[in-house]
């Protein structure tokens, strides 16, 4: 063995296998970007407003895992837990150090490529609860009035 493939397989062996790509696989659990379906933050999902979302999904792209931030209490992520049971999708919680340090909560992801250029759950299904847009009359001054 040659003096680099030495120094190789001794980092292999001291730090692991080289990852591809270890920063985007810190933010979203451990996947590729170029997986997912699907991405919620922390605060998306605690407030459980994209529920209907993740079902949507899920419905459209069976037979994919759904990774869980396991820094999140278990209380807030039971409606997804129990969701993923009734769709029968399987699900992992990762509680690994970069899930501490993520703001991602959960994604939905294949197993392989699906390059989906949108990924947000916000930007991907928009609430649609805002109010219709009502003309508000505008308040006339007490001078606009009197001279106009």
């Amino acid at each position: 063995m040659g003096s680099d493939n030495m120094q190789n397989y001794l980092n292999k062996g001291i730090y692991g296998a080289n990852q591809t790509k270890p920063e985007e696989r810190k933010k979203y659990l451990g996947s590729l970007r170029e997986r997912i379906y699907l991405s919620m933050t922390i605060e998306q999902l605690i407030t459980e407003d994209y529920l209907d979302a993740l079902k949507k999904e899920v419905t459209q792209h069976p037979n994919n895992m759904l990774l869980f931030n396991g820094s999140i209490d278990i209380k807030d992520l039971d409606p997804y837990i129990k969701l993923s049971n009734q769709m029968n999708c399987t699900f992992r919680i990762v509680t690994d150090e970069f899930a501490e340090k993520s703001n991602i909560g959960l994604v939905y992801v294949a197993p392989e490529a699906t390059n989906i250029e949108n990924i947000d759950v916000a930007e991907k299904y928009p609430k649609t609860d805002n109010p219709p847009n009502n003309k508000v009359r505008e308040k006339k001054s007490f001078f606009k009035k009197l001279f106009s």
